[in-house]
């Protein structure tokens, strides 16, 4: 097994970090955040990168990125820019990777070109008021009316709804069968009649809005199932699918998150004197500092191995949800210990120490709660 990066995977690194450095700061970061913008200026710069591409085929429009180079992509823009970041997820993944992993081949070729091109968005609906951690008790439904389907429910913390062209969103088709089946994706224009998205306030990551919806009697046609018509009730399939990339994205991310503290953290210990001299001569800055670093390659160890279990075609969903849950909790303490080396100034919102704290919190929750990756790992390895 060796980690090493090729020397094209090198290359896409610092071709991620020169675009962030030309395109992108850390005052526009702050400046987003603060008005809870998406940044729609820097998408068609993005697109001409390709990176918006990244995981698909040619034949689709993309540039035939592995698993890998979606992993590096996700980590090098989560620690340079939250915009650059934030434009990545929204088509990329809440839309691409779920089209491309289980979409039909007409909507394949129909959307994964649009979204490399940076012309469509996508938003995934799942959570409901009462169907968190338990997705499988959704209450959303889809009823056959002739050659269309009409939806009638409420979604809640649903990431980017606000902004994306298309929301695929999770519906019980069949009340007659198991919990796990009877459950259909469908292709919802973000436009529709009858649906009403609404901005939540929260914590952080605010450059992502987070909504809830109401579906009331939308109409979509049946072609819009994802993955076609016969793919009716095969949703929860379809969701598990895309657990293992999004678990070890997540890790990749909050990996990125946890980096961008330690190093802001060991710049300001090396120049804030204190008694004569910097902080980071002083043992418990040390051990701090070491103690961070030390999580963050441990995260990064984890998230590179999950994602290379998955580019072998492993099963990985345990090393996958052990990524999750140690990169997120890294990243949350990390942070905190980060604010305490900066002291007073950690909590200034001036600092950017004090958004990593906010956007760290978030990582532990989303994505399947890490009480949840814990009763995952403690299935897969028969302790249930």
């Amino acid at each position: 097994m060796d980690f090493r990066f090729t020397e094209e995977q090198e290359a896409f690194r610092q071709t991620i970090r020169s675009f962030i450095k030309r395109e992108t700061s850390r005052e526009l970061d702050r400046r987003l955040e603060e008005e809870g913008r998406f940044p729609f200026e820097l998408v068609e710069k993005m697109a001409q990168t390709g990176l918006l591409g990244l995981p698909f085929p040619e034949e689709y429009g993309g540039v035939g990125g592995t698993v890998m180079d979606f992993i590096i992509a996700a980590e090098e823009l989560a620690y340079g820019s939250e915009a650059a970041s934030a434009i990545f997820l929204g088509p990329v993944f809440f839309a691409g990777e779920t089209i491309y992993i289980n979409g039909s081949e007409e909507q394949k070729r129909k959307y994964l070109p649009l979204i490399a091109q940076g012309k469509l968005r996508g938003a995934f609906a799942l959570t409901e008021p009462d169907a968190g951690s338990d997705a499988s008790s959704i209450t959303t439904s889809a009823v056959r009316d002739g050659d269309s389907y009409v939806i009638n429910g409420h979604k809640t913390m649903i990431s980017g709804a606000d902004i994306a062209d298309i929301i695929m969103t999770c519906t019980k088709t069949d009340k007659e069968c198991s919990r796990y089946e009877g459950i259909t994706i469908f292709m919802v224009p973000r436009t529709a009649e009858g649906l009403t998205i609404r901005k939540m306030n929260k914590l952080g990551n605010n450059i992502i809005s987070t909504c809830e919806l109401f579906y009331d009697n939308v109409r979509v046609p049946a072609e819009n199932i994802l993955g076609g018509p016969e793919a009716l009730n095969k949703g929860w399939l379809q969701m598990i699918n895309n657990l293992d990339i999004e678990r070890i994205m997540i890790a990749a991310l909050y990996t990125a998150i946890a980096q961008r503290a330690y190093d802001d953290a060991l710049a300001y210990a090396k120049e804030r004197k204190q008694f004569g001299r910097p902080i980071s001569h002083y043992q418990m800055i040390q051990q701090m500092l070491a103690d961070m670093l030390i999580e963050i390659r441990a995260s990064r160890l984890l998230t590179y191995h999950a994602a290379w279990l998955k580019e072998q075609g492993e099963f990985c969903s345990l090393e996958c949800s052990i990524a999750k849950i140690h990169a997120t909790e890294a990243a949350r303490k990390i942070t905190i210990d980060g604010m305490q080396v900066l002291g007073g100034y950690g909590y200034m919102m001036e600092y950017d120490m004090q958004r990593y704290v906010r956007n760290a919190l978030l990582g532990t929750i989303g994505g399947g709660t890490n009480q949840i990756q814990r009763l995952i790992i403690a299935k897969l390895e028969g302790m249930m």
